[in-house]
C-alpha cells in the first residue's frame, strides 16, 4: 500500500472517530418523528450500537500494527477504551447527557458484531 493511500485511510477514520465523538457529546433538539423504539430496543440503544459497529472494520482497514490479528486486537481494544471514555465523559463534558450503562452495552455490543464482520472479511480476503 503507498503512502497516500495509506494516509488518506487513516483520515477517513480518524472522521469517522470524530463523526461518533460529536454524536456521543453533542446536543440534539428531540425529533418527534423518530420512533421511540425499534423492534421493541429503545432508539438511542440502536443509534449507539450502529455508531459502533464499523469502529473494528474500519480501523483495521485504517491501521497497521504488523499483523492483521494484531491490528484487529488493538483496534477492538481502541474501540472499547473509546466507548467508556466517552459515555464516562458525556455527563461530565455536557449537562444534557448523562452516564448509561445501558448505552455501554449497546456500544460494547457493535464493536463485537463488529468485530466479528472483520474477522468474516479478512478470514474471506485470506482465502482469495
Amino acid at each position: 500500500m503507498n503512502a497516500s493511500s495509506r494516509i488518506f485511510k487513516i483520515v477517513l477514520f480518524l472522521a469517522y472517530v470524530a463523526l461518533v465523538a460529536w454524536l456521543c457529546f453533542g446536543t440534539f433538539k428531540p425529533d418527534s418523528s423518530v420512533p421511540r423504539s425499534i423492534l421493541g430496543i429503545p432508539t438511542d440503544k440502536v443509534v449507539h450500537f450502529l455508531m459502533f459497529l464499523p469502529f473494528p472494520i474500519l480501523g483495521t482497514i485504517a491501521l497497521d500494527f504488523r499483523s492483521w490479528w494484531r491490528t484487529l486486537s488493538m483496534t477492538t481494544l481502541l474501540a472499547n477504551i473509546i466507548a467508556f471514555c466517552f459515555e464516562q465523559l458525556q455527563s461530565r463534558i455536557t449537562t444534557v447527557r448523562i452516564t448509561d450503562p445501558a448505552d455501554l452495552n449497546a456500544n460494547f455490543l457493535g464493536i463485537t458484531l463488529g468485530l466479528l464482520i472483520a474477522i468474516l472479511i479478512g478470514l474471506l480476503a485470506k482465502k482469495k
